[in-house]
């Protein structure tokens, strides 16, 4: 693990989560970071706190944003202690994010079919379909299409449809992103497959990296196609 690259993703993904006039705090020490388009967690994020945590301004951030929550994002970037410090303000550990990565090869993806502007309800339809009743989708999908619309993504599908994925691409790395199986195709290897043949799609040494809910199915998928556990990452929520 080296601390550019997690400096590296983590930007990138600041840079995802604004698109649709999101919003960055900085404090103190570290930043806040609202999607207005997207109340999920993820996208709305405290990170990289170096020093002493500024709660009250995080929490107003938050809060000025419309958030009923204080999500902060405790990373390496972030000083060690944090989390014990975050538990001693009430904040819950919900999450612990792997981040897995491997770099692009610019072989190409046979099977793997890039999508344009007008597919995006087809796109949408399988991530719903992939959850299933644990869909929470619903009021959120203009930030999805604006995602997908972004010049820096890249949407592909499986050619039989059965799964989709986007890739954004920003700054010095790639992200792979809304990653989604039908549920008829899941446990078949479908997930392993795209995320072996992903690499063909980013150029010849860029890093490419994804971060999923740690031990989930996407992060077996990726451990099986070999892609490497750079670091982790765990999510404290505070209700506000």
């Amino acid at each position: 693990m080296s601390l550019g690259f997690v400096h590296a993703c983590e930007q990138n993904h600041l840079n995802l989560s604004i698109i649709g006039g999101g919003g960055v705090v900085q404090l103190a020490a570290g930043k806040v970071v609202t999607c207005p388009l997207d109340p999920l967690f993820i996208y709305n994020f405290a990170f990289g706190i170096r020093l002493a945590y500024d709660a009250a301004g995080a929490a107003a951030a938050f809060k000025a944003a419309g958030r009923d929550y204080a999500h902060v994002l405790a990373s390496p970037s972030s000083r060690p202690g944090l989390g014990d410090d975050l538990a001693g303000l009430g904040y819950r550990r919900t999450e612990r994010q792997a981040y897995r990565r491997t770099a692009g090869t610019g072989s190409g993806a046979p099977g793997l079919l890039e999508l344009g502007d007008g597919d995006f309800d087809a796109f949408l339809e399988v991530w719903r379909d992939s959850w299933g009743p644990d869909d929470k989708t619903d009021g959120r999908e203009e930030a999805y299409r604006r995602r997908f619309r972004d010049p820096r993504s890249r949407p592909y599908r499986t050619a039989d449809g059965g799964g989709v994925l986007l890739l954004f691409d920003s700054g010095t790395t790639t992200q792979l992103c809304h990653f989604a199986v039908r549920r008829s195709a899941q446990g078949r290897g479908v997930g392993r497959r795209v995320l072996e043949l992903a690499a063909g799609l980013v150029p010849a040494g860029r890093p490419l990296w994804l971060f999923t809910a740690a031990g989930g199915s996407a992060d077996r998928a990726a451990a099986a196609a070999g892609w490497d556990l750079d670091h982790t990452a765990t999510d404290w929520i505070l209700d506000l």
